[in-house]
């Protein structure tokens, strides 16, 4: 099995990122098994507050799932990503988008009154120079918002993967750090100063092992003696618990330029 410490390897990121596959499986999980039914897309985008007419750039914009939603508030929505697959998802919903990396986006500068980039810069090799890059296209007086989760988030999961790996005799290594949660305020005040962190906590609730599993899988991969080895560990909670309980960290920065 992968581990989840490669964000920023290209190879890694085309295998999770090359379509929206394995993306949407764990969207459709956090939507399907969240106890809080609030749409995180939907509070995302109470806190950017695009006004009608306004220019917006959704950057790493995926399959384009934040489009609609910015178009009922009025927005002129365009969308960029790294990924040519996912860049064709987002255009079939009939906005442009382009393939771009954060790093170096083609986009004029201050064009877009509101600038949302979100769950990339954990995967941007150089997040200074993305953050300046969203500063550079967002308007004066515009407002940038930047989603990412905290650093516990998905804890339960963790817990599972050791004491399976633990099960078959071996110490899987300690997961690694993301590169960019809520906790690095200092990069993305060294760029906005006046950034606020806002934060949006939930519960994945699995009342069976396998939509639990198949989330595991989608991101780290593979099939075998320890994937079985943790379903049986969830299927172990739930049987003792009457449900498997996820903890997930999720929020963003929002600044005004």
């Amino acid at each position: 099995m992968r581990t989840r410490g490669d964000f920023t390897d290209r190879e890694r990121l085309l295998e999770q990122y090359g379509d929206s596959l394995r993306f949407r499986t764990r969207v459709d999980a956090h939507r399907e098994f969240g106890e809080r039914k609030e749409s995180f897309h939907a509070w995302l985008v109470d806190r950017l507050d695009p006004q009608s007419g306004d220019h917006v750039a959704d950057v790493g914009c995926g399959p384009g799932d934040y489009f609609q939603l910015l178009a009922g508030r009025g927005a002129r929505v365009v969308g960029c990503d790294l990924s040519p697959g996912m860049a064709q998802e987002a255009r079939r919903a009939g906005f442009p988008t382009v393939v771009a990396d954060a790093q170096h986006l083609p986009l004029a500068s201050g064009t877009f009154e509101r600038v949302m980039c979100n769950h990339v810069l954990y995967h941007v090799p150089d997040q200074r120079a993305a953050l300046l890059e969203l500063h550079r296209i967002a308007r004066p007086g515009g407002t940038v918002l930047i989603a990412t989760n905290g650093t516990d988030t998905l804890r339960e999961f963790d817990e599972v993967a050791r004491q399976a790996g633990r099960d078959l005799g071996h110490e899987l290594p300690a997961r690694r750090r993301s590169p960019f949660t809520l906790e690095d305020g200092e990069v993305v005040r060294s760029v906005f100063p006046s950034a606020r962190v806002e934060r949006f906590e939930n519960r994945l609730v699995f009342p069976e092992p396998e939509p639990a599993v198949d989330y595991l899988r989608s991101w780290i991969g593979g099939t075998g003696p320890l994937e079985d080895a943790m379903r049986r560990r969830i299927a172990g909670v739930i049987e003792r618990e009457g449900a498997f309980r996820v903890v997930t960290i999720a929020g963003c920065f929002v600044a005004e330029v």
